[in-house]
């Protein structure tokens, strides 16, 4: 009888553990680790991203990255932003580019900026399977004062 038990538990669990779901085109939390810019994530098919901001006598260079695991399609948006005390960070200027195939992928663009402002680069990665998204990762880069 206690054999009988035992058995019927075990396959309890197993049909259980047959039906948990899974989440693989959901967005899982990104980790709380940004350091200089790169952030470290917990999603399924991107391994990291990563902002840049450099500014050298008012011209702004803005990056952007992102490392695909998979082969799929992928876009990179960086949005230049500026510290305004009315709406915290207001976008100066915007780019996208789409790439394809695995591996590390990347956009970098440059714009004037004006004085006595913060500034800060904004990432938003994608991962597409034709035009379903499959995963958004977000990333800033430090601020920077000009």
């Amino acid at each position: 009888m206690k054999k009988r038990i035992v058995t019927m538990v075990l396959a309890l669990l197993l049909a259980l553990a047959a039906c948990v779901p899974a989440f693989a085109n959901s967005q899982i939390p990104v980790n709380d680790v940004n350091v200089n810019g790169q952030q470290q994530i917990n999603y399924v098919y991107l391994s990291s991203i990563g902002s840049g901001l450099s500014i050298k006598n008012g011209y702004a260079t803005c990056s952007g990255y992102l490392n695909l695991l998979e082969n799929y399609n992928s876009s990179i948006t960086i949005r230049l932003q500026r510290s305004t005390i009315s709406s915290g960070w207001a976008d100066v200027k915007s780019w996208s580019s789409s790439f394809s195939g695995v591996g590390s992928h990347s956009l970098e663009k440059g714009y004037y900026v004006s004085s006595g402002y913060t500034y800060r680069v904004m990432t938003i990665a994608q991962v597409k399977s034709g035009s379903t998204v499959l995963e958004t990762a977000t990333c800033y880069s430090p601020k920077k004062e000009y």
